[in-house]
């Protein structure tokens, strides 16, 4: 367990005002989003809300951002009743409910006994009060939505009786999906001071983790699964805005943001979050501007020890049994193959072993021949249960798949575009 942060500043004395640096944390698959926020958790100069509860915060904002403060803060209270209880079914803006017990948030600590969560009542006084920073009348005034977001988080690590390293902490939030809207919103509000953080991984591990995860958690029976699983897998490996700008140049003005948004994203590996974690995590902290602090080497949320759930197992800290699973239940040798083709440039990008005639582009043109037999994704889907539709929606799902993922990575062969960076 890390030790406890020798702090100097007491939140009470924090303007949200002040916290102007923000960095948004982002999946490629199943690379170890939460795992890299979890690390993050205790550092004394971080402020963060609990895994992706907070992912749908601009959706909350469109629908409540324009009541009176006291109302505003009322419907937040109602809508995240799950920081103040993590049994709470109430259901989390895009998120769904149950939440804390998906994330086993009930059973934390070095004993697994205690939960997390923060009273209800002391965060809803800190808020309102920290909000008098920008108000006079609560009852009739709004606030904005940037100042509200920066506040939000201030109350919520007061309530924990969190101090801090400095006058000027840094957010960080879990926006999970690599989507437009959300960092469209954080650029508008935190401009260039904004970073964004992908998680990586081994691109056919983490592409099978993801597949294997959809099927199983939500008993997914969709046709099309196979199919997004892979567009995934090539969307998701560029910076968010630079990939929206590919496919809609002319999207909301995004190309004013393309540059900016290259220059402040990298990603970090989750194999050498789990094998090198120190060296790692310098050069993470040497990225984002903060002093390096033991507390970094410790997985927690609410500055409690995390222990989470993959098939039946209870796994905490750094470890290798994520890291090795190779899902043949997901991918066969064949599908390997053919996938390391697909996916080879997203290999020799972020240092993932492979012989180099995999980058050979005659041969990746005609390995596409390989596609007319179906993945075990497919087959598996085809057999289950749980896939619904006729023989017809089968053969369309399977040529939509041929013709979407092919086109989509002709038009990347054709005009490369640039991938997610490793931290330096």
């Amino acid at each position: 367990m890390a030790p406890p942060c020798q702090s100097r500043y007491f939140l009470a004395m924090t303007d949200p005002r002040n916290i102007e640096r923000a960095v948004s944390i982002h999946y490629y698959g199943r690379g170890g989003s939460f795992f890299v926020q979890s690390l993050l958790d205790g550092h004394p100069d971080v402020l963060t809300f609990p895994a992706n509860y907070m992912c749908g915060y601009f959706a909350f904002w469109d629908e409540f951002g324009h009541l009176p403060t006291v109302e505003l803060c009322a419907a937040f209270v109602d809508c995240y009743d799950i920081l103040f209880d993590p049994r709470s079914s109430v259901p989390v803006l895009g998120v769904g409910a149950d939440v804390g017990q998906e994330f086993n948030f009930t059973a934390m600590g070095e004993r697994h006994g205690e939960a997390l969560g923060v009273d209800r009542d002391l965060f809803a006084f800190t808020l309102l009060r920290l909000l008098k920073h920008e108000i006079d009348d609560g009852m009739t005034e709004t606030v904005e939505r940037k100042f509200f977001f920066q506040a939000l988080h201030v109350a919520y690590a007061e309530a924990l009786g969190r101090q801090f390293d400095s006058a000027n902490p840094l957010i960080v939030f879990q926006a999970h999906n690599p989507f437009f809207h959300a960092i469209d919103s954080l650029f508008s509000d935190f401009g260039p001071r904004l970073k964004c953080l992908h998680s990586v991984r081994e691109p056919l591990q983490t592409l099978a983790s993801w597949y294997h995860s959809m099927r199983q958690d939500e008993d997914v029976g969709d046709l099309d699964l196979p199919r997004d699983t892979l567009i995934r897998a090539l969307a998701h490996a560029s910076p968010i805005f630079t990939w929206t700008h590919h496919l809609s140049p002319d999207h909301q003005g995004v190309g004013r943001y393309v540059a900016m948004n290259e220059r402040n994203t990298r990603a970090v590996r989750l194999e050498d979050l789990h094998q090198t974690p120190e060296a790692t995590l310098q050069r993470l902290c040497r990225w984002l501007d903060i002093d390096w602090h033991e507390a970094l080497l410790a997985s927690t949320f609410d500055g409690k020890l995390w222990h989470w759930k993959v098939r039946g197992e209870t796994l905490s800290g750094f470890q290798n049994q994520t890291i090795s699973r190779r899902h043949d239940e997901v991918l066969s040798d064949f599908d390997r193959l053919r996938l390391q083709f697909l996916l080879a440039d997203k290999h020799a990008a972020w240092g993932y072993e492979m012989p180099a005639w995999f980058r050979l582009a005659p041969l990746g043109l005609l390995a596409l021949g390989f596609w007319l037999l179906p993945f075990r994704m497919e087959t598996s889907l085809w057999s289950s249960r749980l896939a619904k539709g006729s023989a017809w929606q089968r053969s369309r799902a399977y040529l939509q798949l041929r013709m979407q993922v092919i086109g989509i990575w002709w038009r990347i062969f054709r005009r490369p575009l640039p991938l997610l960076e490793l931290i330096d």
